[in-house]
């Protein structure tokens, strides 16, 4: 559905994976959405896109993922990150609050000395990236927690204040269900974003 609704507005869509934990722990995924920029970044042109232009999204883990490539620029294969922007739609990126759960602890590792380090909060507020941060209000409370943390935090940071959105009446599921269809809520907010680059 994400494909679709980006070919619909004009985007040329780049529909992505990574590796997985615990076979591949952190930075797996931020270093696999380096290969993914830096594919786009040489490639791009040839599908009618714009190297210049790139922007990386992405949900829960996904979102954990864009987080630790924005905000780990040791990670970069593209000078400067080689990002037009960056969204992410319910992501953790603080460790260092509440405790961890599995999942994360297969992904970030048990040891806490570690979570600091590996934690994306601090690196987006330095980043330069233009940042759309957004949550949905029947999500888990931990993800209202950290969408929170980042909103406050990102205005204390080197861009400003992120562009952030708390979708009303959505799951941590529906809020990505619903893109591409008639309920533009969340997706209006994207278009907005990209368009203004704020």
């Amino acid at each position: 559905n994400i494909m679709l609704w980006a070919v619909k507005n004009g985007f040329v869509g780049i529909n992505t994976t990574y590796r997985l934990a615990p076979s591949s722990p952190w930075p797996a995924g931020a270093e696999d959405l380096a290969s993914v920029v830096k594919w786009t970044t040489e490639k791009i042109a040839g599908y009618g896109g714009d190297p210049a232009r790139i922007y990386l999204m992405g949900q829960s883990a996904g979102a954990v993922h864009v987080a630790g490539y924005v905000s780990h620029p040791e990670l970069h294969k593209v000078k400067g990150g080689g990002l037009a922007g960056a969204i992410m739609i319910s992501g953790i990126y603080d460790l260092t609050g509440a405790p961890l759960g599995d999942a994360e602890l297969a992904y970030f590792g048990s040891d806490p000395a570690r979570h600091a380090e590996r934690s994306s909060l601090k690196g987006l507020v330095e980043s330069r990236t233009p940042l759309m941060i957004t949550a949905a209000e029947l999500d888990p409370p931990r993800f209202i927690e950290q969408y929170e943390q980042a909103k406050q935090a990102t205005c204390k940071g080197t861009n400003g204040c992120a562009r952030t959105f708390m979708l009303p009446q959505h799951s941590h599921m529906s809020e990505v269900y619903a893109i591409n269809t008639a309920d533009s809520r969340l997706t209006d907010e994207i278009l907005e974003f990209v368009k203004t680059g704020k």
